[in-house]
């Protein structure tokens, strides 16, 4: 299950990552082995770390904010990995029993408190963070011990080199408050949170209409629609093509264009269009978007290519004249389809 990260900024499931792309509108975001780390556009980074494959895996979220002194956070849950990956040698398949206990580097660090259910995130407390931040930095064993004496170990793999990336990327290089390269340099040249950008609430999504199918089988609406570069290929046929149709309000409507070939059904561009002529489309997105009710807010799925190693996938809210990217995040292929269980923001913006 892929869990977003909730925000008290826009009350929709919002968030993002992937190595060394990034948009212009987004902040940026990595991957490394076991681990992956978005920084979205206010400066917030967070990491996402795992344990190794197995049936069910712990993970850890670490989070900060930007800005001088900001505290450092972190949380685990446990994350479903591959039905036939290799049971882990010393915990059960049923996940965690009893109290928890943090163990780093060999050393107990004492009780994190109990998961009531599989689907829960637990907050570490505060008084564990810099030992565990210490043993992740150094590549150093990290596991969570439960009630039955059961250990469930992160990934000695990629946390560390992502705790430096985040220094590098929120400027705290070689001062105090830096994770890993401490040094001298004053606090307050580590540069400040950036405001997220403003967003007009959208409205309550309009219910399809009757006769919205009817306008998917428009032939003077669907000549207008030209697949997109990518799906060319697949849409030679003018037979392959499928024309969804989804209400954005009382005059306005998205034309989902899609192919299908013996394999796939290949996304071909979706338009906001006018319900009647002259249908003047403009072209959202190349890939297919779907509703997200019960606001005007739509959903596209990106997908891992050659030069996007995470596929992003974003949020498209409708403020009454056109559709703006609300939200954009990654964490379905970061590190492989195992670790799901977080999406990272790389962008956030804020409901007014």
């Amino acid at each position: 299950m892929r869990r977003p990260v909730s925000t008290a900024l826009f009350g929709f499931a919002l968030y993002a990552a992937s190595m060394s792309h990034a948009t212009a509108a987004s902040g940026a975001a990595f991957f490394e082995q076991d681990a992956f780390m978005a920084c979205d556009n206010t400066g917030t980074c967070r990491i996402a770390a795992f344990g190794p494959l197995a049936p069910l895996m712990l993970g850890m979220l670490i989070e900060r904010a930007a800005g001088p002194q900001t505290a450092v956070t972190a949380r685990i849950a446990m994350a479903e990995g591959a039905e036939d990956a290799p049971p882990p040698r010393s915990a059960t398949v049923g996940g965690p029993q009893g109290t928890l206990r943090l163990r780093a580097k060999g050393k107990d660090l004492g009780e994190i408190g109990r998961m009531e259910s599989q689907g829960q995130d637990l907050a570490l407390p505060d008084r564990h963070v810099p030992a565990l931040i210490e043993a992740l930095a150094a590549g150093d064993r990290v596991e969570v011990v439960d009630g039955m004496g059961q250990a469930w170990p992160l990934s000695e793999r990629g946390a560390g080199p992502l705790l430096l990336k985040m220094d590098e990327v929120q400027g705290r290089l070689h001062t105090p408050g830096a994770l890993v390269r401490k040094g001298a340099q004053p606090e307050s040249k580590v540069p400040s949170a950036v405001p997220a950008p403003s967003l007009k609430a959208p409205p309550l999504v309009v219910e399809t209409r009757e006769d919205d199918g009817l306008l998917a089988e428009r032939a003077d609406l669907r000549q207008l629609l030209q697949p997109v570069a990518d799906a060319k290929d697949a849409c030679i046929q003018a037979s392959s093509r499928r024309l969804r149709v989804e209400r954005v309000d009382a005059s306005h409507v998205l034309a989902v264009l899609s192919c299908a070939t013996e394999r796939y059904i290949v996304p071909a561009g979706t338009w906001l269009v006018r319900d009647r002529p002259p249908f003047s489309p403009t072209l959202v997105s190349g890939a297919a978007l779907f509703p997200l009710p019960p606001h005007a807010v739509f959903v596209e799925e990106g997908v891992a290519t050659g030069t996007d190693t995470c596929g992003r996938t974003r949020h498209w809210a409708w403020d009454g004249a056109r559709l703006v990217m609300s939200a954009e995040f990654v964490g379905a292929d970061c590190v492989g389809p195992s670790h799901r269980h977080w999406q990272l923001p790389t962008y956030l913006g804020r409901m007014d």
